[in-house]
């Protein structure tokens, strides 16, 4: 059993491809569900969580997601998101790639960042106007 804590403001819209930001959050969430698993094989009794916090302000969205799974296995970061760099034995290491170049490609950021214990990922997207 997981538990995911999901938060949101109301009525966000971002400029996206569905397909590939569906790609983006289905790569994410995967890869915390696989790192709660891989914990779990060793603390067999821990709580697994996934936190999705959706927020805004007056010119980005924030999506932040965080899980308390094994974080993530490298002492740099910056390797992360690098094509073929995985720590996963059976990874081919274009996961996330795939997911930096798409939010690359949507004008947003993303941050990796090792969090307590466990792992946070925040990307950031433009605010559309509607008017």
């Amino acid at each position: 059993t997981i538990i995911i804590d999901f938060k949101c403001d109301d009525s966000i819209l971002i400029k996206a491809d569905s397909e590939q930001i569906s790609r983006v959050f289905i790569n994410l969430i995967k890869n915390s569900i696989e790192s709660l698993n891989e914990k779990n094989e060793k603390h067999p009794n821990f709580i697994k969580k996934i936190s999705i916090e959706i927020l805004q302000n007056n010119d980005h969205i924030k999506f932040i997601l965080i899980d308390n799974g094994i974080g993530f296995n490298t002492t740099n970061l910056s390797e992360i998101s690098k094509p073929y760099f995985t720590t996963k034995k059976n990874g081919s290491g274009l996961g996330l790639s795939i997911v930096v170049k798409i939010i690359n490609d949507h004008n947003g950021a993303i941050e990796f960042l090792n969090y307590k214990k466990g792992a946070k990922i925040k990307i950031t997207f433009p605010k559309i106007n509607v008017s």
